[in-house]
């Protein structure tokens, strides 16, 4: 399953490697927490692992929009929530260019406008 957050990068946690005891490969992960805007923020610990870490590049205060990719595991008879990033960009670059006349995204749309009635339209069927 995936959602998308969108927020800004408040904590970066320690870098962790390892080796992978099943394939003897090495692996890299780093944490993040990242805040929703709004009158009740709310924060997400999430997984970046191996070559996502550099090519996302997330930093403190970044607002960025996050895909993540949520799975549960267990461990000792314990569950566990994952939640990796599988994407990451800067709102700043997902926001296209706002044009006159047209709304934001996510902005209310306006309430319909009356129809305009011109006199063709108030002629009775047998004067048009």
């Amino acid at each position: 399953m995936q959602i998308e957050i969108e927020g800004t990068i408040t904590k970066v946690l320690e870098l962790r490697t390892g080796t992978s005891s099943r394939t003897g490969n090495t692996w890299q992960r780093q944490d993040y927490v990242i805040e929703t805007p709004g009158q009740y923020p709310r924060r997400c610990l999430f997984t970046v692992a191996d070559g996502n870490i550099a090519m996302f590049n997330l930093q403190v205060g970044q607002r960025v929009r996050v895909t993540l990719s949520i799975d549960a595991h267990e461990y000792q008879d314990r569950w566990y929530n994952d939640f990796r990033a599988v994407n990451a960009v800067p709102v700043d670059a997902t926001q296209p260019a706002a044009q006159p006349g047209v709304p934001p995204i996510g902005a209310p749309l306006p309430p319909p406008a009356e129809p305009q009635a011109s006199e063709a339209d108030n002629a009775l069927p047998w004067e048009k």
